[in-house]
């Protein structure tokens, strides 16, 4: 089993996973990788060791060398990377068909190609992993990020519109596009959070996970950075913090960017949201968000009739999510129907994580 650090960046999607990532790729040390989604795509850590025939373990690594050449949205598997991957496979013989030892030797050796010691993975999702993967994994840290859920919501809602905010580059695929839009909905949205933010908090007190609020990154950029430097165990560097506002729903990516962190981003939610769904977002997430230091901003009085508009949308929302990504259609279903029991069993001790 390989030693060498691995870092997981871990939240909510649209939780600032990814500005983090970029604050730690500045790292002299940080190799930051994009969303390789090997873990509940080519295996699930928590099944136990279950290994690949050798064809899968190259096409695993294969998918891996492409995402994180070209991106998760629209990738293509060319030759070059099935030649890549058929090496790292063998040259772990034995262990090459073990999807454990075949991640860490894929992402080790993307750091390694890149002059850095450290590889940090960014997909959202492996919370749901994190508890098999520091077991899996003794060297790894989580670094999960926590958002306001109603600015996770609101950054959901105008995802879609990256495509005609983005330079013609970094542009977002047409039917990319269409597919977040169809996976948008309040109510989805809200149990996602609280699921993914009670997974943390069950793990709050593990001594390589730390949990950083998105809003504390935002108004306290170096004592924020310095701590998360400190538990995963590297120096602070002042560059980190040098980045560009990329991969947001709020701020075209064309040209005159502005870099650095700036706390105006933390209440965008209260132009982009309406009402009924600041009012779902805090009925949903209300267990959690006074734990975190959320207060409650809702009008009273919500009309009557927006609030049953989205409830009658909600049907067409998940047949759309059925029709366009039917994967995206169980994680959310899974997330739906045990949000609110793993809310429930979240650390009962946990206390207000205050910016």
């Amino acid at each position: 089993m390989t030693r060498q650090p691995i870092l997981f960046i871990t939240g909510a999607s649209r939780s600032g996973t990814t500005l983090l990532s970029f604050v730690l790729r500045n790292h002299s040390s940080v190799l930051g990788l994009k969303e390789l989604h090997y873990f509940g795509r080519a295996c699930d850590p928590r099944a136990g060791r279950r290994h690949f025939s050798k064809k899968r373990a190259i096409e695993a690594a294969a998918d891996m060398l492409a995402r994180q050449e070209q991106g998760a949205l629209s990738y293509v598997i060319g030759p070059d990377h099935r030649r890549e991957a058929a090496a790292i496979v063998a040259a772990l013989g034995p262990a090459g068909t073990d999807p454990v030892e075949l991640f860490a030797a894929v992402v080790n050796g993307l750091a390694a190609s890149g002059g850095k010691s450290i590889a940090c993975e960014q997909t959202p999702r492996y919370i749901f992993y994190a508890r098999a993967l520091l077991k899996l994994y003794p060297e790894a840290r989580v670094i999960h990020m926590i958002r306001d859920p109603r600015a996770v919501m609101a950054s959901q809602k105008k995802r879609w519109q990256r495509r005609r905010l983005s330079s013609a580059a970094a542009r977002m695929p047409r039917y990319e596009s269409l597919r977040v839009w169809v996976n948008y909905h309040p109510y989805t949205i809200a149990r996602l959070w609280m699921r993914a933010t009670a997974e943390a908090l069950r793990l709050k007190a593990h001594p390589r996970v730390t949990l950083v609020r998105f809003e504390d990154l935002l108004r306290e950029p170096e004592a924020t950075v310095r701590r998360i430097c400190e538990r995963i165990g590297i120096d602070y560097e002042p560059g980190m913090l040098d980045v560009g506002q990329v991969n947001s729903s709020h701020q075209s990516s064309v040209g005159g960017m502005r870099r650095g962190l700036h706390s105006d981003a933390i209440d965008i939610w209260q132009d982009v949201l309406t009402p009924a769904e600041v009012h779902i977002s805090e009925r949903i997430c209300a267990p959690l968000m006074g734990r975190l230091g959320y207060e409650p901003l809702a009008p009273r009085g919500v009309m009557w009739p927006a609030k049953a508009w989205y409830r009658f949308s909600y049907i067409a929302h998940l047949s759309g999510v059925l029709l366009v990504n039917p994967a995206r259609a169980y994680v959310q279903g899974r997330a739906l129907m045990r949000g609110d029991s793993v809310a429930r069993r979240a650390e009962p001790g946990a206390t207000a994580m205050k910016g």
